[in-house]
């Protein structure tokens, strides 16, 4: 995602797309700066299509802190949003995008930072096996939530192609 926003902010004239990477980038800081706190340390940071990859020095995370680091990205998109809300212009897009953003990456879907999260907080009191089922179960259900108004939205809008 992180990959098609920096392609279309050189054809967008506005900057607005600046604005959403830079939400981009504050999430992402926000996942660095807990695995510092933490004292996790950092090998090695990647850019990938879907944002950045980063790799802590220390392989083994415990449930605790995995959730903390998960969570730490929204957590910044949040603090973001609540420190901009009030204000015009490029503050509150960006606040906007920060927000949009935290809530996407919040969604117990496994391979975002909330599915994370959840994998790990259930892995606190259940096997990994059993962990991993319940956490890909959830992940359907939300997946399946989210499909029936895109589905419905795009039957009422004419077959918008668009929206997929």
């Amino acid at each position: 995602m992180s990959l098609v926003l920096f392609i279309l902010s050189f054809a967008d004239k506005s900057g607005e797309s600046m604005l959403t990477l830079a939400a981009a980038a504050l999430h992402e800081i926000g996942h660095i700066i807990m695995l510092l706190l933490l004292g996790i340390g950092i090998k090695r940071i990647a850019v990938t299509p879907l944002g950045l990859e980063i790799d802590a020095k220390r392989g083994y995370r415990s449930f605790t802190e995995e959730i903390t680091v998960s969570l730490a990205g929204c957590a910044v998109n949040f603090i973001t949003f609540a420190l901009l809300c009030g204000r015009g212009g490029a503050a509150r897009l960006l606040a906007e995008s920060s927000l949009l953003l935290g809530i996407l990456n919040i969604m117990p879907v496994r391979c975002l930072d909330g599915g994370e999260a959840l994998l790990a907080g259930v892995s606190l009191v259940c096997l990994p096996d059993k962990a991993e089922k319940i956490c890909r179960a959830v992940s359907f259900v939300t997946l399946f939530l989210l499909w029936i108004p895109a589905a419905y939205i795009f039957l009422m809008s004419g077959y918008n192609y668009s929206l997929f």
